[in-house]
């Protein structure tokens, strides 16, 4: 590995003053447009069982569960941000939605601040930003609320890097208090979902093809590394540890869930890879082995072929990204934000020193030199952008909108039906449901969160059988006839 050219191209920390307030805009009113046919996208079972999990652990693993690093809770940093939604707006669609649109707004200002500070130049950066918005391939992520965990993931991962590289790029070594803050932004990514354990590997790369080579095989010189630039490295991956406990060693962790299982195996990788390039591609359909063979070829070539930290950087960031989810089966689409953003930095760089190349051979043909060098690199970008704004807009028009508004409409109109009723619900009172509309436990769900007394027991005759004694005994009783709940008693 080698340290970062001798002359990096500049940060961008002075940049003409109409452009950061110029750039702010047009990110949100690109990212608005785009999002704008999501806010109404109804909530599939899977949410509502997700919501349901956080409101009905005990108050104080509501507050404390993000704290508790050891602790085997799942992803309880979704706790903070489900729950008072849930408080104030019920099982409002929308309100979810919007949450989780601030956040992934927020991540796309985040990662184009970062992208500055990694040398990828103003154009790569406004362009990896753009890709943040809106990219077809993860659409999941912009209408479902079960991929809340990813959002949150993507934020603070962003952020806990991007704090990292704002401190290491004024040429400082983070002191134990920034440290701590960095642990604590780390934390609330693990805490949100275990794709954060890759971020020490990822500050590790950083300081490889940034700053001086990690002494790995020298011990004298790793320890001092260890105690001073890599300080943050050796904590990160001591709080993966400890995480890492909860996960596996405890008899109800993560690792022990049905489809939480890594299966370690070369064709489980191929899998992966195969379906991961095709969603990063926009659904490019060609991917095979060969394909993602070259691939990386091709990506390890450009990254090397020049002392460019920010291809290195993104080119490792982006095989280590999804380790995580990459032995799991059928995680590709909205799993692949981390990895996204990390192929979004490498393509816009790679695409820049391309537009700029063939600006440089072109301007000088006779009917292109009064154009000029940096005209006709920015008639490339833009014509690029164009295509890249169209075909997302086509394939979400054709792809995923259709899909986002069919989604679970039976769920949606139980949800209305149970609204709809003038209950006030008394503690430690009991309901039952005769007939329901799933067959599952979606209907406990529903009632639960709709009415949200936790002193409320909810049966359902359908899973649990119970004896006519039993149904004469409860408060509140419904059936479900002709496709309408109705209230028998």
């Amino acid at each position: 590995m080698t340290p970062s050219n001798r002359h990096p191209e500049p940060a961008g920390r002075g940049p003409v003053r109409w452009r950061s307030p110029a750039v702010g805009i047009l990110l949100t009113v690109y990212f608005a447009w785009f999002a704008r046919t999501t806010l109404w996208a109804h909530l599939p079972p899977d949410e509502l069982m997700n919501i349901h999990y956080y409101w009905s652990l005990p108050r104080w693993q509501q507050v404390l569960g993000p704290l508790m690093v050891w602790s085997p809770l799942y992803r309880p940093m979704a706790a903070w941000f489900l729950l008072p939604v849930l408080a104030g707006f019920g099982l409002n669609p929308a309100a979810f939605r919007v949450e989780m649109l601030a956040l992934l707004l927020a991540t796309v200002f985040l990662m184009y601040r970062l992208s500055l500070l990694l040398r990828s130049g103003e154009r790569a950066a406004f362009l990896t930003a753009l890709i943040a918005c809106y990219h077809v391939g993860i659409n999941g992520i912009y209408y479902q609320t079960q991929f809340i965990y990813d959002v949150l993931c993507g934020f603070f991962f962003v952020a806990a890097l991007l704090y990292y590289v704002s401190i290491r790029d004024r040429g400082r070594i983070p002191g134990w208090k920034q440290v701590t803050i960095f642990l604590g932004l780390m934390l609330a990514a693990l805490d949100s979902k275990e794709m954060a354990l890759t971020l020490p590997a990822v500050l590790l790369f950083y300081e490889c093809f940034y700053h001086a080579p990690v002494p790995l095989w020298r011990p004298q010189l790793l320890g001092k590394w260890l105690r001073g630039p890599g300080r943050s490295v050796a904590a990160g991956a001591c709080l993966n540890l400890v995480f890492l406990y909860g996960r596996i060693a405890a008899k109800d962790g993560l690792i022990h869930v049905p489809g939480y299982g890594p299966k370690l195996s070369m064709a489980r990788v191929w899998d992966f890879q195969i379906h991961a390039f095709a969603d990063l591609f926009q659904k490019w359909e060609y991917f095979g082995r060969a394909g993602v063979v070259a691939l990386w070829i091709a990506m390890f070539c450009l990254a090397w072929r020049r002392p460019r930290p920010v291809l290195r950087f993104s080119c490792m960031f982006l095989l280590v990204a999804p380790l995580p989810i990459e032995f799991l089966i059928g995680r590709s689409g909205a799993c692949l934000y981390i990895p996204m953003l990390a192929w979004a930095l490498f393509v816009t760089v790679v695409f820049v020193d391309i537009a700029d190349g063939l600006a440089g051979f072109l301007a000088g043909e006779p009917g292109l030199r009064r154009v000029g060098r940096a005209g006709i690199s920015a008639v490339l970008v833009i014509a690029a952008l164009v295509y890249w704004v169209h075909r997302n807009a086509d394939l979400k028009k054709d792809y995923a909108d259709p899909g986002a508004a069919d989604i679970s409409p039976m769920t949606w109109d139980a949800i209305q039906q149970m609204k709809a009723f003038p209950l006030h619900v008394r503690p430690r009172s009991t309901m039952v449901f005769l007939n329901d509309p799933f067959g599952t436990w979606d209907m406990l769900f529903i009632a639960d969160l709709v009415f949200r007394e936790r002193t409320l027991t909810v049966r359902l005759a359908r899973k649990t059988p119970m004896t006519s004694e039993e149904i004469a005994k409860a408060d509140y009783v419904f059936d479900y006839r002709d496709g309408r709940l109705v209230q028998v008693r």
